[in-house]
């Protein structure tokens, strides 16, 4: 019993993340952060419920940060002249189930997610910045579930944006 307590235990070591430095490629005038659109893909199999998850994510961490006017998710015909695009593609995924981490405990492993991140101008496309993330898990009650680790990631997405608007707004 004690061993099994134990086991629990290693599963719930916090490692939230990293971001990778960030390669901005932004050299003359900055554009509008007013309007964002958030746009995730995925190069994992099997990984369309938490490609909807982590856009999902994003887009909420954008919202509440109250910092851009209109946050919007996916591609769209009718998207603004004027703003960011955010497209996150995942690149690296290993899944940790609530049940795997009741049953497994610490020998569950770790969540994991990578996603690469290019934000780009929406009326020219031209590339602003790109960088990766990871997100890890271990913080929470959830300690170490797939949905921890991708909370992680979105909320080092929304980081580096907040970042980029605070040092657009200097340069204005």
């Amino acid at each position: 019993m004690a061993l099994a307590a134990m086991a629990n235990l290693t599963g719930c070591a916090y490692s939230s993340g990293s971001v990778s430095p960030a390669h901005p490629v932004l050299v003359s005038q900055p554009a509008s952060l007013d309007c964002i659109q958030v746009f995730t893909t995925s190069a994992v199999a099997d990984s369309e419920l938490e490609r909807i998850s982590f856009n999902d994510r994003v887009f909420s961490e954008l919202k509440e940060t109250g910092l851009f006017a209109n946050v919007t998710e996916g591609t769209s015909s009718n998207s603004p002249a004027t703003g960011i695009k955010i497209e996150s593609r995942i690149t690296a995924l290993k899944k940790v189930s609530a049940n795997a981490r009741v049953w497994y405990g610490g020998l569950a492993g770790q969540a994991r997610i990578v996603v690469q991140v290019t934000i780009s101008d929406l009326s020219s496309g031209r590339p602003l910045e790109t960088f990766e993330v990871a997100g890890l898990s271990g913080k929470s009650a959830r300690a170490g579930t797939t949905e921890e680790a991708i909370q992680r990631a979105a909320e080092q997405v929304a980081a580096e944006v907040a970042k980029i608007n605070s040092e657009t707004v200097q340069l204005l």
